[in-house]
């Protein structure tokens, strides 16, 4: 890390004496917002009533920590569920709301797609004044085992301790170490495991030393006779035109339709390879003019002549980016 990371601390200021912080949160559902029936099966919780379970629970885990919170509910589901209008009611959701008058966001989701939801909002929220953080839960927050308060919790302590402004992820895996994770290096859980990984994850711990805050636009001294400018969410809407391809033995490129598709993100194997039968179908989509993105590709690092006879049939390389922010960034058309 740089020294300029290391030193951002300096672009915030400590809290007025019994000064709550101000938060935004928003629930959308998820583990995180489910209980466990009768039946052992776990549901989201409809009827939130008049304070979130969430907040109830750091009330008893921390009481030192108390936010003033106000509550967005866009829509309540299993993150299993999420699809690109969902994605756009959370975006509408925030649009409305006036991101300087916190000292954080705090967006509830599930884990199931949360490495997709970070990717969105990383791309959507580029530029937001203050942090925004991801919340899940391995469990139902009535589970003792339950991570979600204490994932809550540490994204309260790291107000004004990320590196910059952003949206992250805080949670804790199965090691017992609480993990601080950019949302756009997320990635998806590995099937039958509650844990996530990020090139740049590190642990909360080396981060913080107290709740402090950011100070907001709404108390930056404007230059007499200006008015300061307050940054929005984009109006940025999405639709399901990518198709997302992953290789594998045997795949039938004679059985996907193309029809309605806008652009294809292809990822590879580890060596940046994949089936020869990738040819015909990038022979497809260049005569219906649908650009076909391939993923990880560096072609300076390419050792394979099957990455160059890819290239050559119209493959896009892309590199540097998870296979969630690739194809986020595709279908908000940023790429």
């Amino acid at each position: 890390m740089d020294m300029e990371k290391e030193n951002i601390n300096q672009e915030y200021m400590a809290p007025e004496s019994n000064r709550r912080l101000r938060i935004l949160l928003v629930l959308t559902g998820g583990t995180i917002g489910t209980m466990s029936g009768s039946d052992g099966k776990r549901r989201v919780v409809s009827n939130v009533g008049s304070e979130p379970l969430l907040l109830t629970s750091l009330r008893r885990l921390a009481p030192e920590y108390e936010p003033e919170a106000d509550i967005r509910i866009p829509y309540q589901v299993l993150s299993e569920h999420m699809t690109t209008d969902y994605l756009n009611a959370l975006g509408d959701c925030l649009r409305g709301e006036e991101m300087s008058r916190y000292d954080g966001i705090f967006i509830t989701h599930g884990s199931d797609t949360l490495a997709f939801t970070a990717a969105y909002l990383a791309e959507l929220l580029r530029g937001c004044p203050v942090p925004v953080f991801l919340l899940a839960s391995q469990r139902p927050l009535d589970d003792p085992e339950s991570n979600g308060t204490e994932n809550f919790l540490a994204a309260l302590k790291l107000l004004g301790h990320t590196p910059e402004p952003g949206v992250f992820v805080t949670y804790r895996n199965s090691d017992g170490i609480m993990y601080l994770h950019r949302a756009e290096e997320l990635r998806q859980c590995e099937p039958g495991t509650d844990d996530f990984f990020s090139e740049g994850m590190r642990p909360c711990d080396s981060m913080t030393g107290g709740v402090v805050r950011r100070v907001s636009r709404e108390e930056e001294l404007p230059e007499e006779g200006s008015e300061p400018e307050m940054w929005k969410v984009p109006g940025l809407r999405i639709t399901n035109d990518v198709l997302l391809l992953h290789p594998y033995v045997g795949i039938r490129y004679d059985c996907i339709v193309t029809e309605g598709v806008r652009a294809v993100l292809h990822t590879l194997y580890h060596s940046s390879t994949a089936p020869k039968e990738l040819a015909g179908f990038l022979d497809r989509c260049r005569k219906a003019k649908i650009p076909c993105y391939i993923l990880p590709c560096e072609p300076e690092n390419c050792h394979y002549e099957t990455t160059s006879e890819l290239l050559a049939n119209g493959a896009i390389p892309l590199s540097g980016m998870t296979e969630e922010t690739a194809y986020m960034r595709l279908l908000m058309q940023r790429i």
